[in-house]
């Protein structure tokens, strides 16, 4: 009888981590449903992508899971944060003032 080792695709792995990790979260941020599983799901896309790097960064032997843990933990409350900002802009204002730099750089604003 050939014994036979279950082991997890390592990228599988790093993805339930950061989906876990994500999903912790969600418990202290706030917003509509769709707004927090958006959130929730940028966190866990960046722990799939940023956990093999910050991994090798770190120099740990064993940790993926951990790591792609934390980054997806931490990773949808920067995804939080930057959603906030971007809500925060006063976009019309800002578009009118950037337009209005450069009518006066090019001479046609009033000084």
């Amino acid at each position: 009888m050939q014994e036979t080792s279950q082991t997890m695709d390592p990228s599988v792995s790093k993805l339930i981590a950061g989906v876990a990790g994500a999903f912790v979260s969600l418990r202290f941020v706030q917003g509509s449903l769709l707004e927090r599983g958006t959130m929730a799901s940028g966190g866990a896309v960046m722990s799939y992508y940023a956990t093999t790097p910050v991994h090798a960064w770190l120099g740990m032997v064993n940790g993926e899971g951990l790591v792609g843990f934390l980054i997806g933990l931490f990773g949808m409350a920067i995804i939080s944060k930057v959603y906030e900002a971007i809500h925060a802009l006063d976009a019309p204002k800002m578009a009118a003032d950037t337009w209005d730099a450069i009518r006066k750089r090019l001479g046609g604003g009033k000084e």
